[in-house]
């Protein structure tokens, strides 16, 4: 790029975002995280309590907090270890099947059957985990994706599952229960992932996913890391499903182990920003707010959609919403403070001084 191409669009960068702004906003955002999360959950938990009935919107609503959670989820092993995961859907199906199972055929307590859908999720993310998960790029996605068609197929092969028929749910809680059930969960998430960001756990994770040689090198059991992310991934995904089962009152191989979802977490993880907490989350509202609309509008034409926002996600914002936010913000904190000529500027007084 020529030097009048670069002030151009520094010049049009300046205008669009303020000097400065963007990157004081991450800066209270990180200083303020838990601040932020609690007025979210606050928010968040008014809708229902100020007039939002059961219905389509509530449904629309409570949609976007399950596909946070997958797409957060996924983040955690895709974008925070660096293992682009294409098997997550196994834990939904597993938890999906579960509650499903326990619930009608043997009429256990929804609360109970969720919390032994999420265990057992996690018990098959960690015995799979330990092989999987010594497998890198693409041997490592390709095997997950295995791992997702292989649990489809035995669900649709064992008479427990109700076979490729699947089963019926017909005596579910509320519309409302469903809401802050999925709304529950995921700031539960949130804060969990928000926390072990900054602890040991999620440092030696982002060191896997920079250079997990040199982590190795220094000491790091990477595939014990690897695994525990991968279990933790699977119990928010398996609750996530065990909820969905009842939620959409049916279940079978193709809904639980749904390959368009498959996709469309992994885009809204990529679409937010793959690598924070907040990304997946907004990538997720807004990629699902788009599906919906073009479901109702144009009806058969969401996979078009799905396509293209993968395709514009990688080649136009690599980085994300969130990246690509901070990275203006890194730019123009760059030309505020005169660039490479502020550099020299200050090379030069500190010579100067000396002599």
């Amino acid at each position: 790029m020529s030097t009048s191409e670069s002030e151009d669009s520094t010049g049009l960068l300046r205008t669009v975002l303020p000097p400065n702004q963007v990157d004081r906003v991450f800066d209270f955002c990180g200083e303020n995280g838990w601040k932020l999360l609690a007025l979210g959950a606050v928010v968040g938990a008014l809708p229902p309590l100020l007039g939002l009935e059961q219905g389509y919107y509530m449904t629309v609503v409570s949609e976007m907090y399950l596909f946070a959670i997958l797409a957060l989820s996924w983040d955690l092993v895709g974008g925070q270890t660096g293992y682009p995961s294409f098997g997550n859907m196994a834990f939904f199906g597993i938890g999906a099947y579960v509650t499903a199972i326990l619930v009608k055929d043997f009429a256990v307590a929804f609360p109970v059957a969720l919390i032994a859908a999420g265990l057992l999720a996690v018990m098959f993310a960690a015995l799979i985990g330990a092989a999987v998960l010594r497998l890198r790029g693409h041997y490592f996605a390709i095997a997950t994706l295995g791992v997702l068609l292989a649990a489809q197929q035995i669900s649709r092969n064992l008479d427990i599952t109700g076979g490729a028929s699947g089963k019926i749910l017909l005596q579910v809680p509320s519309g409302t229960v469903f809401y802050y059930l999925f709304f529950g969960v995921l700031i539960a998430e949130m804060a969990l992932i928000y926390y072990l960001s900054n602890t040991r756990f999620g440092f030696i994770l982002n060191a896997i996913r920079d250079d997990e040689e040199k982590a190795t090198a220094m000491g790091f059991n990477t595939t014990y890391y690897k695994t525990a992310a991968w279990m933790l991934a699977a119990l928010f995904t398996g609750v996530a499903g065990g909820t969905y089962s009842l939620f959409n009152t049916f279940i079978d191989p193709q809904t639980a182990y749904n390959g368009a979802w498959n996709v469309e977490l992994i885009a809204m993880a990529l679409l937010g920003g793959s690598g924070t907490v907040a990304g997946p989350v907004i990538g997720a509202f807004g990629l699902h707010t788009l599906i919906e609309f073009v479901e109702t509008a144009f009806v058969g034409w969401q996979l078009v959609l799905l396509g293209g926002a993968v395709i514009v996600t990688v080649i136009g914002f690599p980085e994300g919403v969130v990246g690509t936010l901070r990275e203006y913000a890194s730019e123009m904190a760059y030309y505020e403070r005169g660039g490479m000529a502020a550099v020299d500027s200050g090379e030069d007084t500190e010579v100067t001084a000396d002599e």
